[in-house]
């Protein structure tokens, strides 16, 4: 059953990446729900290659024809002073910053493993991992100053592992941590950070080799089918805070991430964990921890120690000198 239109009417977006695809598709649909909106794009090549402003700067016009409000971003994000003009920017145009949609990237093409190089994982790490923190670092006191805040991470299923694209998998994976963590950091200012691996015909799936797999993909995957999720989690009114969805297609479901209850021998030795592997493997019974308190508190449990501290205070690290 559906509820009242929800609406963004007074609150501020910085989209990345927004100046196609499916990050135009969530900077529109944020627009015409009444925010305001930070067009973030520098307008790469599908390699990560060159800058225009254009892509940007016609998102951007494209919200102003239909009455709304918007103003293009081409800064790098890729580097650190880039992605801290464009919080900038939204703080300084319209004077705070609600929700924040990581969506730009990039991809480098497919590599066997022997010839990768630092420098292709550099490129991922830059655009994805660290323009991420980096946006959400100079967003955060904005948000726990207005005592509320969104931040959506997209991601992408290559977290799950693509051979050819080491890179960028490994990139990808890191938003796991970093959602849950931003989570756990941001629950006592009420500010709400998840991650969407959407599956959309962007210019990245273009890329793929002919088939009828790609042919399919692209007629049933269109870009604006991912954004009424990534608007949701961009709601006031957003329900979860810490989950990793996929979104693709017209569908949107959860992604798991587990621990089985698994294998204890304290007197363990190589021979007895080989032949213990089939119990070790067992996908029941088993648990979803949320946090690495609720990993160590099931660590805990399915060891038979029961402490007297509360679990969320669990493994705390000293603070930094």
């Amino acid at each position: 059953m559906e509820t009242g239109e929800l609406r963004f009417d007074g609150k501020v977006a910085l989209v990345t990446g927004a100046g196609r695809g499916m990050g135009r598709e969530h900077a529109l649909l944020l627009a015409r729900r009444g925010a305001s909106v930070v067009v973030s794009d520098r307008g790469v090549g599908l390699y990560g290659d060159g800058s225009d402003p254009g892509p940007a700067e016609e998102t951007a016009r494209l919200i102003r024809a239909e009455g709304g409000e918007a103003i293009a971003c081409t800064e790098d994000l890729s580097d650190m002073q880039g992605a801290c003009n464009a919080v900038a920017m939204a703080m300084q145009t319209f004077g705070r910053l609600d929700a924040l949609v990581h969506n730009a990237g990039f991809t480098l093409g497919s590599m066997d493993f022997a010839n990768e190089s630092i420098e292709r994982l550099d490129k991922q790490l830059a655009i994805n991992a660290r323009a991420a923190f980096t946006l959400c670092r100079e967003a955060w006191p904005s948000m726990q100053a207005n005592g509320a805040g969104r931040i959506v991470l997209v991601g992408s299923t290559a977290l799950y592992g693509i051979a050819g694209s080491v890179p960028y998998s490994t990139a990808k994976a890191a938003y796991v941590g970093l959602t849950r963590a931003l989570a756990a950091a941001g629950e006592a200012s009420n500010i709400k950070v998840n991650m969407v691996s959407p599956a959309g015909a962007s210019r990245m799936a273009e890329n793929m080799a002919e088939s009828l797999f790609r042919d399919w993909f692209l007629e049933t995957c269109r870009p604006e089918l991912v954004s009424p999720l990534v608007a949701l989690l961009c709601h006031e009114t957003c329900p979860v805070s810490g989950e990793l969805f996929v979104a693709g297609g017209g569908r949107v479901a959860r992604t798991v991430i587990g621990e089985t209850h698994g294998w204890i021998d304290p007197d363990q030795t190589i021979e007895r964990v080989a032949a213990a592997m089939p119990q070790i493997l067992a996908e029941a019974p088993a648990a979803q921890p949320r946090t690495t308190g609720e990993a160590l508190a099931l660590f805990m449990e399915t060891m038979g120690f029961s402490p007297s501290e509360p679990a969320s205070g669990l493994g705390a690290v000293k603070p930094a000198d």
